[in-house]
């Protein structure tokens, strides 16, 4: 098997995967932090824990999987015992959060006699992953048909995202023969089915607020999708300027970026922009995902800044999903004058600090860094170690996804996609991220009539905060 993961899949993945390069990395898999990068230690040390028996929490990692009572026969059982196996043998903790996987294999194996729609037996797997009461694990069909999932790589030129209770465009350089899709605009219906049960459904399954803002942004670009550039969909809105509901069909394009292949993720537009705030010195970088080739860039923007006269920087992380979890080492040499670590991350076996060196040069300013519920995976772990060090404050809409643990993606046979944690992370001050997410220190409310007048309310708070010093 070597099949490749079209670019729409991205978010979903990367949200909660903290990925590095593995020279051991086989095809048909994108291996999650599995080796020592030069630049973050790994201590030699085992987990001597790890198989200690503890009656209430025993440890599965010496199951022996053949003494097992044979499963139910089903149309998906195979799949099934897949993913279950894959978690058995590659979750970070042996005991599996002190839960009966044994049991639980066969719980969820007798849920799906009779079922033969694939899409109600993937929702049932993923239901048994849930009972790990952690992000990074799921389960993606072979064909990514599913009204939740991405039908293709070209996306029209819009942003969605939850915002007073509603799915509004915050970004958007849309247009068609009917007009303009304008910032602000109400998103109701895509190609005729309104997305009101997809809002239903999706809070019926998450719990946080920045899981729910996360899970339906990435369900509406799913729907917003195509399967090439050039293709078209149909859209119901309320403009903001109308008034009322009006229909507008708008344009689906290849998504901008220089191109990174990392393992199954396949030509991942990477972007990194940088502008100075007029009548300030306060400078502005993003970048949308952490690909380490992209390193150069960012040190390059950086050094443009400071060359225009930067003395407090804002670093825009806001949707980014993660991605090289190395990467996060050299950009935050960037900015530290001294020696720091920004968390450790600790596998089944071993142990993997981030360890920052002091920057040759450093930016010395104040730094404010933006958060939303697309912020994920490297992102919450660079954020919450830096601010932990004391070198940034954080600004953002809501909290960040929640989503910092390491996982793995790998292809099953069959075609099947799973994504599954391998790691746990702790900040340098031993904070939980996963399931929290970075909390703001600046909580900035964000309104449809912000987007709707082409303001950006959390970008905005922040340059005055600095502005302020």
């Amino acid at each position: 098997m070597n099949r490749r993961i079209r670019l729409p899949a991205i978010a979903a993945m990367l949200a909660a995967a903290v990925l590095a390069c593995d020279s051991g990395t086989t095809p048909t898999k994108v291996n999650a932090n599995a080796n020592a990068d030069a630049t973050a230690n790994a201590d030699a040390t085992a987990n001597a824990d790890a198989d200690a028996d503890d009656p209430n929490c025993p440890s599965w990692a010496k199951l022996d999987v053949a003494t097992l009572p044979a499963l139910p026969e089903s149309k998906h059982v195979g799949i099934l015992d897949q993913v279950w196996r894959r978690v058995l043998e590659k979750h970070y903790d042996p005991t599996l959060a002190c839960r009966d996987w044994p049991a639980i294999r066969q719980t969820y194996a007798q849920k799906l006699v009779g079922v033969d729609d694939r899409a109600k037996a993937y929702e049932i797997i993923n239901e048994m992953l849930g009972e790990l009461g952690q992000s990074h694990f799921r389960l993606f069909p072979p064909q990514r048909a599913d009204d939740d999932e991405p039908v293709g790589s070209a996306m029209p030129p819009v942003q969605v995202r939850w915002i007073e209770d509603a799915l509004v465009v915050v970004q958007s350089n849309a247009t068609g023969r009917q007009g303009a899709l304008v910032p602000g605009s109400k998103l109701i219906a895509v190609e005729g089915k309104p997305l009101a049960e997809v809002v239903d459904r999706i809070k019926a399954r998450t719990e946080r607020p920045s899981e729910f803002a996360f899970e339906i942004a990435r369900a509406a670009q799913a729907r917003l999708s195509c399967e090439r550039p050039g293709d078209r969909r149909h859209v119901r809105v309320h403009d903001p300027k109308a008034g009322k509901e009006i229909e507008r069909t708008i344009t689906c394009e290849e998504p901008e970026g220089e191109r990174v292949t990392l393992g199954n993720l396949e030509n991942l537009p990477t972007r990194v922009e940088h502008r100075m705030v007029g009548g300030t010195k306060v400078g502005v970088l993003a970048f949308n995902i952490w690909m380490l080739p992209m390193v150069q860039r960012v040190e390059a923007a950086m050094a443009d800044l400071r060359s225009q006269g930067m003395t407090a920087l804002v670093l825009d992380l806001r949707g980014n999903p993660g991605g090289v979890g190395a990467m996060s080492v050299p950009v935050a040499r960037l900015l530290l004058a001294k020696a720091g670590s920004l968390g450790k991350l600790s596998f089944r076996d071993f142990s993997q600090e981030f360890n920052v060196e002091a920057g040759d040069d450093p930016f010395t300013g104040p730094v404010v860094l933006l958060v939303d519920e697309g912020t994920a995976s490297t992102s919450e772990i660079f954020a919450a170690g830096l601010r932990d060090l004391g070198r940034v404050s954080v600004v953002g809409g809501r909290a960040s996804a929640g989503a910092a643990l390491p996982s793995v993606i790998e292809e099953l046979e069959g075609g099947a996609v799973l994504q599954y944690v391998v790691g746990d992370y702790k900040s340098p001050k031993g904070t939980v991220v996963e399931g929290v997410g970075v909390v703001p220190d600046v909580t900035v409310p964000e309104t449809r009539a912000d987007f709707a007048a082409g303001k950006d309310p959390v970008l905005d708070a922040a340059v005055a905060r600095l502005a302020k010093g």
